[in-house]
């Protein structure tokens, strides 16, 4: 007696040729040059990233992905307003400038210490990133048609991002390296509302962000306590004191 009956069996058929026998549609490719620019850089950041050893180098990669990222609503290429150009001077300010400055006070706070390597090497987290951006692309290729097709454009770099923070996240040994992961993981999903900027989606990124920000400077603020109650900020010695 068969397990699958012939309708269910077609089916599945189906379902797999359309997953992979079926041409998947292209991703669309921005034409503004400077948009596609301003995208690479902010996969090119991510890897850099992913392979630097020193906090300062990641944190001032932070600063040129959040100029990328600040600078993206204004390259659709839709009309400018004055409500447009406002909300990416603070997009701006707060991802280029405010945060950066942030993590770079609190670590010129710390005491110097040697670079940690992350829990799976350096070369195996810039493979996984770049394994990553390509399930990226995998996926976008295979994502049903949206309303806005700069979506797909988008949406590729958006997702590589968002996986790099949590490599970022769950790779780093020190607490603020962690912390700049979280904030690559939100780059990413602002990345993704950026094609709905002509929307109005803005003021929705807006509120988040801002609370982003708040949940930052609050981490901030424990890293530092932690460090002056522990004297490091090593989450496995943090750890072993536990124990």
């Amino acid at each position: 007696m068969p397990i699958l009956d012939a309708t269910t069996t077609s089916a599945l058929t189906a379902v797999t040729q359309y997953l992979f026998d079926a041409p998947p549609p292209p991703v669309l490719i921005p034409s503004s040059p400077w948009l596609v620019a301003a995208l690479g850089l902010v996969l090119i950041t991510n890897v850099v990233m992913l392979a630097s050893e020193r906090l300062p180098t990641a944190i001032r990669l932070l600063a040129v992905q959040g100029i990328a990222l600040g600078l993206m609503p204004l390259l659709l290429g839709s009309p400018l307003t004055w409500s447009g150009i406002t909300l990416a001077v603070i997009f701006l300010g707060i991802k280029a400038v405010a945060l950066p400055m942030m993590f770079q006070r609190v670590y010129n706070t710390l005491p110097p210490t040697p670079p940690l390597p992350p829990y799976m090497g350096h070369n195996r987290c810039v493979l996984a990133g770049v394994v990553g951006f390509a399930f990226s692309l995998w996926l976008a290729n295979h994502l049903p048609p949206p309303a806005n097709p700069l979506f797909l454009a988008f949406f590729a770099p958006a997702f590589a991002t968002i996986l790099a923070g949590l490599l970022l996240l769950v790779t780093r040994r020190k607490a603020l390296a962690q912390v700049l992961g979280y904030l690559v993981m939100e780059n990413g999903i602002y990345l993704l509302g950026v094609p709905l900027a002509h929307d109005g989606a803005m003021w929705l990124e807006l509120t988040i962000l801002l609370d982003i920000f708040v949940g930052i400077f609050i981490m901030i603020l424990a890293i530092y306590h932690l460090n002056q109650a522990f004297d490091t900020t090593d989450v496995d010695k943090i750890a072993a004191l536990r124990e």
